[in-house]
């Protein structure tokens, strides 16, 4: 870094560590300012030096910068930078600077300076700017009339006035422009002075006027925004009525500009009788005021299809509850666009005004209206709703009953699981049944928590991903489960570090009661292997139940018992495969054959002896797919296939067979696969299954495998297969 650039660093960081100007003063001290100063006129530093003195100036200068700035004022790379330091000095100096080189300078620096005046509002610079307006350059005139604006006094509006009128024929459309613009910028500050009745007197000039659209537009707003309450409004509903769309719409932004009722009713009275296009900005402006609900209401009801959706949407942006009963007539409504236009505006309301009106609905005795309240209470998620679909669940009409009943399942913690129980043995017709039954199982899966189960780990590789350097730890992880273990952590610490200085990844397969799941963790990360279960205390009750149920009201605990899960339940299950009612005991059966854990697999078993042809393929299909999750030898599996294949009898069981079969890899499971490759319904299955267990196989017994893909090549069409095969053949030597 060269010793300039070292310099400015150090005065830069000793600037801004000291206290900032303020009133005039600075408290920096001189030899500061003096050293930027240097930088300036130093003929070895940098722009970027001198620019970053510059900047510092604009926070530090005083009046002994001012000749060293505007010395600069003329270099094209500086001017820029020299006028932002020098517009934030507070001495007449720097106005002096600014109009001296109003004749010395050309192009875009005199513009330049011209901007800085109007920035300063030197009032001393009018007769100087006044000159401009005919030069040659029309960036220079433009930029004279629009700082004279910016000084805003009136010997300036004067001399934009007399400019114009000395122009008004010759002068080009632009420098019009420009001087209508510096006589808004006039007026602008004049109001913001206090000056309104001088601001209106330029703005009705204006407006009146043969300017072009957008100056009197922007006159109209200034003009109705600078008159009093009533003249105002009065202005502004004449100017609602104009036919010059420009003006119109000027006269609606006023509005949003104008707290108080009266420019609503203003807006309001004058949307009446207008074309489509003039009331929907009507009702945009009346949108975002507070006090229009009443007027939005009476545009929404009737009309153009165009206003009412458009006044239906603006109800959104300042209602707080006292348009929902009007919004929920509209749900009802012929044209369906309205009606959807009005469910959105409800389900978009916030506030407890608005729930406190859709829970008034509810409570009502108008069956369509208590429907429309759900509907929105479902939509909005309203809480604090338990009480009201409570008493709901008890009416008179039963799709009210059953919505609200639906609904009850879906409020977490809010209600009683023991108060839904009772909803199921209190329903009386099958689609209430149905929506207690969507309760229970949603509290059911909701409630579940965390809890050891049986845990069988199938594969666990430790290593960097994709990248080698990985080791099988499949032994070490379940060496782990067997102490009790509920999480794995990838660490070295756990498994060595098979890839050094790699990040490593730790992948588990693994079954938990019966559901297969696979994780992948970072290192340092851990697995966690707990199941979710449903707690004791919601299965007991839902047994409880089923003993005092109706045969309609046990199938639906039946299944919901299933998604509960655990040992209560599967007894719950089983005891009612033997119930006296034909269509319970056969609907346990069906749950107790699709139960997801290994828990039922007994049970199952015995089921595939019985004499009931339906039950025992049931029976037989469950057994099929539980055989694997067994946390047993691959023996003892093969040997629970084999005692199943005489039970046999369709293809479809047969399929489902290899597909288990694909997951046990033996020489056993291969030689069975195989034997199923001859029939033209079972033939793809087998085909899979046989390169599914060839792939874990391969290495252990080469033979058997070549031997067995030889002959899937030979039987299968698929892509996939053919591809797998033979990758493993090749592994096989082959």
């Amino acid at each position: 870094m060269s010793k300039s650039k070292i310099f400015l660093v150090l005065l830069v960081m000793s600037v801004l560590a000291a206290p900032a100007r303020t009133s005039g003063e600075t408290v920096v001290p001189a030899s500061k300012q003096a050293e930027l100063i240097e930088v300036l006129k130093s003929g070895d530093a940098s722009r970027k030096e001198k620019v970053d003195a510059c900047r510092l100036l604009s926070i530090i200068a005083t009046k002994e910068a001012v000749p060293v700035l505007a010395s600069l004022l003329a270099d094209e790379e500086m001017s820029h930078m020299a006028r932002y330091a020098l517009e934030s000095i507070p001495d007449p100096s720097v106005d002096e600077a600014f109009r001296a080189a109003l004749g010395k300078l050309k192009g875009r620096q005199r513009v330049g300076v011209i901007g800085s005046i109007g920035v300063r509002r030197d009032d001393k610079a009018t007769t100087a700017l006044c000159r401009l307006f005919s030069d040659s350059d029309p960036d220079v005139a433009q930029a004279a009339a629009r700082a004279l604006g910016s000084i805003g006094t009136p010997s300036a509006v004067t001399a934009l006035n007399d400019a114009l009128r000395a122009q008004k024929t010759r002068a080009p459309q632009a420098n019009k422009l420009a001087l209508y613009e510096g006589l808004l910028r006039c007026a602008e500050i004049m109001a913001a002075d206090g000056q309104n009745k001088e601001a209106a007197a330029i703005y009705d000039d204006l407006r009146n006027s043969d300017a072009a659209h957008q100056v009197r537009g922007g006159a109209v707003r200034g003009a109705i925004l600078t008159r009093s309450e009533k003249e105002g409004l009065k202005l502004m509903a004449q100017y609602l009525d104009s036919d010059d769309y420009i003006l119109f719409s000027a006269a609606v932004q006023a509005s949003l500009e104008m707290p108080g009722s009266g420019a609503t009713k203003v807006l309001a009275d004058g949307a009446k009788g207008l074309p489509a296009d003039n009331r929907i900005l009507i009702i945009k402006a009346l949108g975002n005021r507070a006090d229009a609900s009443d007027e939005l209401q009476g545009l929404a009801e009737k009309g153009e299809k165009a206003v009412r959706l458009e006044a239906v949407k603006a109800i959104a942006m300042n209602d707080d509850g006292d348009s929902v009963t009007f919004l929920a007539k509209l749900l009802d409504d012929g044209d369906k666009d309205i009606a959807d236009a009005a469910q959105e505006v409800l389900a978009s309301l916030s506030g407890s005004k608005v729930d406190k009106a859709i829970i008034a609905m509810l409570d009502s005795k108008d069956t369509a209206n208590q429907l429309k309240a759900l509907e929105l209470i479902e939509r909005r998620r309203t809480g604090g709703i338990a009480d009201a679909l409570l008493k709901a669940a008890k009416d008179n009409d039963e799709s009210v009953r059953t919505a609200s009943i639906r609904m009850l399942g879906d409020l977490a913690g809010e209600v009683d699981f023991k108060v839904l129980v009772n909803l199921m043995l209190g329903a009386k017709s099958a689609a209430e049944i149905r929506a207690a039954e969507r309760a229970l199982s949603t509290t059911c899966t909701r409630q579940a928590k965390p809890m050891p189960g049986e845990v069988i780990i199938r594969k666990a590789v430790y290593g960097a991903a994709g990248q080698g350097g990985s080791a099988d730890v499949t032994a070490k992880v379940a060496e782990m489960v067997k102490a009790g273990a509920a999480s794995i952590q990838a660490s070295n610490a756990n498994f060595g570090d098979p890839a050094q200085n790699v990040v490593k990844q730790l992948r588990i397969d693994f079954t938990a009661n019966g559901v297969t799941q696979s994780k992948t963790v970072g290192e340092n990360k851990s697995i966690d292997l707990m199941v979710a279960a449903t707690p004791p205390e919601l299965t007991n009750q839902l047994c409880a139940a089923i003993k005092k149920a109706s045969p309609g009201q046990k199938l639906a605990l039946l299944r919901v018992l299933r998604v509960a899960q655990g040992p209560r339940a599967l007894e719950a299950v089983v005891a009612a495969t033997k119930d006296s009612n034909e269509e319970v005991a056969a609907a346990a059966v069906s749950v107790l054959c699709g139960w997801p854990t290994i828990e039922a697999l007994p049970e199952i078993l015995k089921l595939t002896a019985s004499s009931d042809n339906k039950v025992k393929i049931l029976a037989v299909r469950g057994a099929i797919r539980l055989i694997p999750l067994q946390n047993v030898s691959m023996e003892r599996k093969i040997a629970g296939f084999k005692e199943l294949v005489p039970l046999i009898q369709r293809d479809g069981e047969r399929r489902l067979l290899l597909g288990s079969l694909a997951t046990v890899p033996a020489s056993e499971s291969l030689e069975m696969a195989m034997s199923y490759i001859r029939n033209a319904n079972t033939k793809n299955e087998a085909c899979f299954a046989a390169v599914a267990i060839c792939e874990k196989l391969v290495e252990q017994k080469p033979d058997q495998v070549a031997a067995a893909l030889k002959k899937v090549l030979d039987a299968t069409s698929n892509a996939d297969v053919t591809s797998r095969a033979k990758a493993v053949l090749e592994k096989a030597g082959n």
